[in-house]
């Protein structure tokens, strides 16, 4: 593709750094950027066992869930095995020790017990590395 082209219809700094650079266009990388939508937290928690037979009304994963929504929408989520991913909004919602203090505090939770899961903001990544 010429140059000429990308002069023409501009390049795209501006349309995918809006969220992060506050529509600046500055160049970057290793951001997260959403296109659409809200800028999010992503939040890894380790549940401590299996929680894969959990995810039924009232059963531990839907207690952390109910739990988080206190004060954050769930965008999307990922369970694998004790290892729960959520992507949530908007950012800052929650701390990671405050959310781990509260889902801790939840105790066991329909005999799973939650009160050894951690909780960290480990940034979105794609890569599996």
């Amino acid at each position: 593709m010429s140059n000429n082209l990308l002069h023409v219809h501009g390049d795209v700094k501006p349309v995918f750094a809006i969220d992060t650079l506050n529509g600046s266009g500055s160049a970057t990388t290793g951001v997260p950027v959403m296109i659409q939508g809200p800028k999010m937290d992503f939040f890894a928690i380790d549940m401590g066992a299996d929680a894969s037979g959990e995810m039924g009304v009232d059963q531990a994963v839907d207690a952390v869930f109910k739990c988080l929504t206190q004060l954050a929408t769930i965008h999307f989520f990922q369970l694998d095995s004790d290892k729960l991913s959520v992507a949530a909004y908007p950012v800052s919602a929650w701390a990671s020790a405050d959310l781990q203090a509260a889902i801790r505090a939840l105790g066991t939770v329909d005999g799973y017990d939650l009160s050894g899961a951690t909780v960290a903001n480990r940034g979105f990544k794609l890569s599996a590395s």
